[in-house]
């Protein structure tokens, strides 16, 4: 078995039942915060990871008020709110985000819609002309049997 870089952390916390206590205290209260302010279930592999986690379970110390900025700093968090910006940045009709997406294969692109959640849902009338444009653009990216569809779905065409 391959000891990880936190082997000596879980050592001294398996051995002493207030640390395994302070442990299971800090870390709700990180998985809830997490979910909260980062919009992602945090797991006990990626806290224990970030320092502050561990100096708060060693120490009497509360939990410091720098650990977010770390959680930020993990792979998985950085992928989430890269997600989070993408899909963002779809809904609001951006081209830039557009062209990324359509640069993929299609059987790609409706994978990565699915997994942004963009998977069929009803667009709203537009509200406004700058609406409508950003509609207008939307279609111009289609075939044309789907921008008849889209079109009418969109009530841009009666």
């Amino acid at each position: 078995m391959i000891a990880d870089e936190h082997t000596n952390f879980r050592n001294i916390v398996a051995a002493s039942d207030k640390l395994k206590a302070r442990w299971h205290l800090v870390t709700e209260k990180m998985i809830s915060e997490g979910r909260s302010l980062l919009g992602i279930d945090l797991n006990l592999e990626d806290l224990i990871q970030l320092p502050s986690t561990r100096l708060a379970v060693l120490t009497e110390d509360p939990l410091s008020a720098t650990w977010l900025d770390e959680a930020r700093k993990l792979e998985r968090v950085k992928a989430h709110q890269k997600q989070v910006d993408l899909k963002a940045a779809l809904e609001s009709g951006e081209d830039e985000a557009h062209a990324e997406l359509n640069r993929l294969p299609r059987a790609d692109r409706l994978t990565r819609a699915r997994e942004l959640g963009l998977d069929g849902g009803k667009t709203p009338p537009p509200s406004s002309v700058a609406d409508e444009a950003t509609l207008l653009r939307r279609l111009l990216t289609l075939s044309p049997q789907q921008r008849i569809s889209k079109g009418r779905e969109w009530g841009l065409i009666t």
